[in-house]
Formats: structure tokens, C-alpha cells, sequence
């Protein structure tokens, strides 16, 4: 009797799983798209209500007022940064492209001269593994050529209505939280009347602490590695700190492949070429991106996501299969708010079973 309970609830428990992960997908796949703007929206408003409240009580500014001057000012500093920034990468991208075919020789002298020490480390004919290597560059060259550019080309008006569409959705996202905080009492009476009230206020406190802690220190985590990567390319006196910076800040964000992907390879050729400087700025910022993360997240986190590192990695996985590029982001946190719902409804379980 016993075995026939424990298998009805663990079957009960796998149906639940499915049926949030299936909700979970739907919820991304179809409603994130046409809320997006009322989810920032509600963001925008929780973090300016302090700043309105402040000037309500000390300067009996009116809450529309000053929730118009809070995202004024939130949006002026957002818009001074973004510019400032995308004003530095454009500049670099336009540089590296100016500039390619000298950086392509330099790439091409320094491969060929790996290749010939290739070849004697494995006592081959010279010229072998130059040969290979411009075999793979031809059929990567093709590849972009025959694959690559089309779809480049097909994607860059949709990336235009994309653009527009996101705009819209800034300026629909900053109406809405004025909104929010002029009529928050009216919307809150309105939340506690739904018979939905209770298991939705649960889940909410679940994510405040999982999925939101977990982009918090996603981002704090991206911009400190993105300053170290970009001082120490500064350093190492490439053209491109900023840019090289960023992707190695982003890529540090995945699961396992991190900053090493990239810096550790790097070191190595430097190795190869006796530029022993280089190695050693290198393998400095690296061993401080890994401080940084395994010392930082933790405290950041604490246990307030519990997931282990390969859940997290076959939710990034699976997010970018799903969701694309985004999917880097939704995959761990869309793992996140299943664990959080499953979480709850076993907590209510078991409080009913102890009653």
C-alpha cells in the first residue's frame, strides 16, 4: 500500500514537471513577447518608487511628477551610457575593418609559422599542415559565401523592424510604470481580489529571490570581467579592448566555457611566438575573471537558486536551441521558475499533509 502511495506521488510529481515545463515554454514562447513591455514596465516601476516616495514625503512633489522626473533620469543616464558605449564599439568595429587585411597577413605569418613547427614536432612533409590549414580557411570562406552572407543579408530588415518594434516597447514600458506608480493602491486592490492572489504572490516571492538574484549577478558579473578584460587588453595594447572586453564578458556567462575559451588559447600562441608578457597578462586576467566569478557568485547567490552548474548548462543549452541568442538568458531562468513553482506546490503539500 505504502509503494502503490510513493508511486502515485512520484508519477504526480512528473506530470507537474511537464506540465510547468510546458507552460514555461509556452509562456516564453508565445506571451513574453506581447508583455515584455508591462514586465519592464513593473521592473522600471519597483526600482524609482523609492526615489518618488523620497520626493513625495520630503518635497511634496506629486507621484506622477515625480515618477515622470525618476525615469526621465533613469532614461538620460541609460540612453548617455548606451550611446557613450555603442559610440566606442562602432568606432572599434569601423577600425578593425579598415584594417583587416593587415591584421589578416599578421594572422596568416604568425599560423604558418605554427604550421612549420607543427610539422617538424610530427615529422611531417613541410608543408603539410599549412596545406590543411588553408584547406579548412577555403571551406570556411565558402561556407560564409554561400550561407552566411544570404542569411545576413535576409535578417537585416527584419533586424530594422525589430529595432522600431523595441522602441515602441521602451516608450509603451515608461507609460505603463507611471501608471503603475500614480495608481499602485488601485492595482494592488485589484491583485488581492484575484482568486489567483495567493499561489501567484508564492511563486513571485520564489523568483524575487531565485531568478532575480540570478540576472543581478549575471550582469554585476558581466560589467567587473568586462573592466578586467578591457584594462588588461589595454595592457596586452590591442586596438579592440573594449570590444574584446564585452565578448569575453559575455562568453564568461556560460556555464563551463567562461573566459578561458578564449584567454587560455590566446596565452598559448603567445607562448609559442616567446612573447612571455603577453602570456603573463593573459593568464593574469584570467586567473582574476575565475576569482572573480567563484568568489563573487556564491555570496551574490547564496542558496537562493540551488541549481548545479550542469542543470545550468543544459538550460543554457536548451534556451539557445529554443529561444536563440535569448535563450541564454531564458533557458536558466525559465529552469529557475520551474524550480520555484514545483518548490512551492511541494511546500504547500507538505504544509496540508502536517495539518
Amino acid at each position: 500500500m505504502g509503494k502503490s502511495v510513493f508511486l502515485q506521488e512520484k508519477y504526480k510529481t512528473i506530470y507537474k514537471g511537464i506540465g510547468v515545463t510546458a507552460g514555461v515554454y509556452l509562456a516564453f514562447r508565445y506571451a513574453l513577447p506581447l508583455f515584455a513591455p508591462f514586465v519592464a514596465a513593473y521592473l522600471l516601476a519597483g526600482a524609482v518608487r523609492p526615489a518618488v516616495r523620497f520626493l513625495k514625503r520630503k518635497l511634496r512633489i506629486p507621484v506622477g511628477v515625480g515618477a515622470v522626473v525618476m525615469l526621465a533620469i533613469l532614461a538620460g543616464v541609460l540612453i548617455t551610457g548606451i550611446a557613450c558605449l555603442g559610440k566606442l564599439l562602432v568606432e572599434q568595429i569601423v577600425r578593425f575593418i579598415e584594417n583587416y587585411g593587415t591584421y589578416r597577413d599578421t594572422a596568416l605569418g604568425v599560423a604558418e609559422r605554427f604550421c612549420s613547427r607543427v610539422d617538424g614536432w610530427f615529422s611531417l612533409k613541410t608543408g603539410t599542415a599549412e596545406d590543411m590549414m588553408h584547406m579548412g580557411l577555403a571551406r570556411i570562406g565558402e561556407t560564409v559565401n554561400t550561407e552566411m552572407l544570404p542569411r545576413i543579408s535576409k535578417q537585416s530588415l527584419k533586424a530594422l523592424g525589430t529595432l522600431a518594434y523595441g522602441i515602441a516597447g521602451v516608450m509603451i514600458a515608461f507609460v505603463a510604470a507611471v501608471l503603475l506608480l500614480c495608481d499602485r493602491e488601485k492595482y494592488a486592490k485589484g491583485y488581492r481580489r484575484s482568486p489567483f492572489y495567493a499561489e501567484v504572490k508564492q511563486v513571485l516571492g520564489r523568483l524575487s529571490e531565485a531568478g532575480v538574484a540570478y540576472l543581478k549577478t549575471q550582469c554585476i558579473l558581466i560589467v567587473l570581467i568586462g573592466l578586467i578584460c578591457t584594462v588588461g587588453f589595454l595592457f596586452v595594447k590591442r586596438d579592440y579592448a573594449l570590444l574584446l572586453g564585452i565578448g569575453v564578458a559575455i562568453l564568461d556567462a556560460f556555464p563551463v566555457l567562461g573566459s578561458g575559451l578564449v584567454l587560455v588559447p590566446w596565452a598559448v600562441v603567445c607562448l609559442v611566438q616567446g612573447n612571455y608578457v603577453k602570456v603573463a597578462i593573459l593568464i593574469i586576467m584570467y586567473l582574476l575573471c575565475v576569482l572573480v566569478r567563484e568568489g563573487l557568485e556564491p555570496k551574490l547567490l547564496g542558496n537562493r537558486i540551488g541549481i548545479p552548474p550542469l542543470y545550468t548548462l543544459m538550460a543554457v543549452y536548451v534556451g539557445v536551441e529554443l529561444f536563440g541568442l535569448l535563450g541564454v538568458i531564458l533557458g536558466p531562468f525559465g529552469l529557475v521558475i520551474i524550480r520555484a513553482v514545483l518548490d512551492t506546490e511541494k511546500g504547500e503539500s507538505e504544509e496540508a499533509d502536517s495539518r
